[in-house]
């Protein structure tokens, strides 16, 4: 089985005129959408989604990966669960199309980085709803904060340590298409008009962008006050929204907005701490809901047995240790070159042994690697790791020697790989949470298989294979 969740959004500024090429800025929440993918002995499609009701995103996703990457037309379970309700307009739809496409792409072993998983997201969500800029599509893949163009014109991460709001929902939940469709028809009666309000909208989020980078959330929060007064000239807000917008800037609030196509759902406000708690009262008291959520949330992610918080060696180009970092750490940023090390097996006939990697890594879940392989923790050295790594993923150990050590890198890590020869014809004893199976390889079939994707390799097996002599 295969577990992925993806984050909710909350659109920060920039509402409608995104729609029409006009950039926005959007963060993701940590309230997460689960899609648990498994094959099972069956020739359809099963989907369950107790807690949504509609399934079309779903099913939609799932025709555009048949169609995208021929998977098969049955023969697999879905299931979703949300830790958010998809009453809040948080992004539901977008985020259990992400979380589906991924597990379907690991479920079969198609490898697809961000953009295209945006891609093909975006499609299936334009598929289902007829409209849509694709921010919160965007938010539930790259995590963070994000400023946003339509379509995926400009997807820019911003650094932000802190994002100080407070959300209220107004407990009506409103329908985004037709709000779009509502704006749409005001944009063809009063072309000029809507046209300059979008312009000025995208002026504020521009702005907006360079002070939140900056940390000045006191001209943020003047500077969603502008917006909110645009989207009331759009005739998007509603007398519920006003009213818990207006409590909120009473009690101090630097500025507030509506967040999403209006007409009801949520509110922010942007405060200092110490103004936070009679703001949410404030909007308790306007007939709002106070949403206890937090920005900057990881994107779409493999839910993993790995642990995220297990130190690694950090290391330059000439492998000179410059400090330790977290597992997640190393596997979120490109710059930080961490040690790992590998091991090709091959039995006394020359058979190379490769691993299928259990579906629950947090990298290369599915895909083909080499023999044995793993990360070099914080004391340790190259090979007493490779010996332990033997031992807990197979179940054997022999002696080894070096072939190369060489830096690899890819859409999300770089490693200092350390790459090792031995020699075993087993019995191996395999560690499930590490390897779904393990199987030996002849030198002239291997690379017909990985020409023709009957095996798909992780970028770092498939390196190691070409230094050991197996692939050219």
């Amino acid at each position: 089985m295969v577990s992925v969740t993806a984050p909710g959004k909350l659109l920060l500024m920039g509402e409608h005129a995104v729609v029409y090429g006009y950039p926005s800025l959007v963060t993701a929440i940590d309230e997460r959408l689960t899609v648990e993918a498994e094959k099972i002995v069956d020739s359809r499609v099963e989907v369950n989604a107790p807690q949504a009701g509609d399934t079309r995103f779903v099913d939609e996703s799932v025709r555009q990966a048949q169609r995208a990457w021929g998977i098969p037309g049955g023969g697999f379970r879905i299931n979703t669960q949300s830790t958010f309700s998809g009453k809040y307009g948080f992004g539901s739809s977008a985020a259990v199309t992400v979380a589906t496409l991924k597990a379907l792409a690991l479920l079969y072993q198609k490898d697809i980085d961000q953009r295209k998983l945006f891609d093909i997201s975006y499609k299936t969500v334009i598929a289902v709803q007829g409209v849509g800029s694709g921010f919160d599509v965007a938010a539930a893949i790259y995590g963070g904060t994000i400023y946003f163009v339509t379509g995926g014109k400009v997807i820019e991460p911003l650094k932000s340590n802190e994002l100080p709001f407070i959300v209220g929902y107004t407990g009506v939940k409103a329908d985004t298409t037709t709000l779009i469709k509502q704006v749409a028809e005001k944009k063809e009666k009063n072309p000029e008009k809507v046209e300059r309000i979008f312009q000025a909208i995208a002026k504020l989020v521009d702005e907006a962008k360079l002070r939140i980078l900056e940390g000045d959330w006191e001209r943020v929060g003047r500077l969603m006050d502008f917006n909110q007064e645009y989207l009331r000239d759009l005739g998007v807000s509603s007398e519920k929204l006003e009213a818990m917008i207006g409590a909120a800037k009473k009690a101090g609030a630097w500025g507030a907005k509506l967040s999403g196509a209006g007409g009801g759902d949520c509110m922010i406000a942007v405060a200092r701490s110490d103004k936070r708690e009679a703001i949410r009262k404030a909007i308790q008291e306007a007939g709002g809901e106070v949403i206890d959520v937090h920005p900057n949330a990881q994107g779409v992610r493999v839910e993993t047995t790995d642990d995220q918080g297990e130190v690694f060696i950090v290391v330059d180009k000439d492998d000179k240790v410059l400090g330790f970092r977290s597992r997640y750490d190393c596997h979120h940023d490109k710059s930080l070159i961490h040690r790992t090390v590998g091991a090709v097996i091959v039995d006394t006939k020359g058979n190379v042994l490769l691993q299928k990697r259990s579906s629950s890594k947090d990298t290369g879940a599915g895909l083909w690697g080499i023999s044995c392989a793993g990360h070099v923790r914080k004391g340790q050295v190259y090979e007493e790791t490779l010996h332990r790594e033997l031992q807990e993923e197979l179940g054997v150990d022999m002696p080894i020697s070096l072939i190369a050590k060489f830096v690899v890198q890819d859409d999300q890590e770089s490693e200092m790989a350390a790459l090792y020869r031995g020699v075993s014809n087993g019995p191996f004893r395999i560690n499930h949470e590490e390897v779904e199976c393990v199987e030996f390889f002849s030198p002239r079939e291997l690379p017909f298989k990985v020409a023709t994707k009957e095996i798909v390799l992780t970028k770092c097996a498939e390196i190691s294979l070409q230094k050991a002599g197996f692939l050219s």
